[in-house]
């Protein structure tokens, strides 16, 4: 069983790794058969498979929008049981003049000290379907 420091620790090690944009690092959080699912009919809904995959859709969300992805986790909560809760902001623009701030919930499972899945909640699905459009 692992512990609430331990998983809240792995959550904000993938939170750090976006951060610095280091996409080999983030990828180091995930178990290889992870699974990530956008919960928004937007260019990114949909369950993305495995850390390869995962991968793949952030790197897109991260070129699309020239670098200026942020996902600040404004609290991570656990319980112990290797489920994870992160409050996140998340702001961006594209180069056309398209922005985004504004509230995330993303819903951890960890196991063994690696993010197992991910289960995104988008705060503004209608915008969020217009950023990423």
């Amino acid at each position: 069983m692992s512990s609430n420091t331990e998983d809240i620790s792995t959550v904000g090690s993938l939170f750090k790794a976006l951060a610095n944009k280091d996409l080999a690092a983030a990828a180091d959080v995930f178990h290889d058969d992870a699974t990530w699912n956008h919960r928004n009919n937007d260019r990114h809904g949909g369950v993305h498979r495995g850390s390869d995959g995962i991968m793949a859709c952030l790197g897109e969300a991260t070129q699309l929008t020239a670098g200026t992805l942020k996902a600040v986790p404004q609290s991570i909560m656990a319980d112990g049981a290797g489920r994870v809760c992160a409050v996140v902001r998340l702001s961006a623009s594209r180069p056309d003049g398209r922005s985004m701030d504004g509230p995330q919930i993303a819903l951890f499972t960890v196991d063994d000290g690696r993010v197992r899945a991910v289960d995104q909640f988008v705060g503004d699905p209608d915008a969020a379907r217009e950023f990423w459009a």
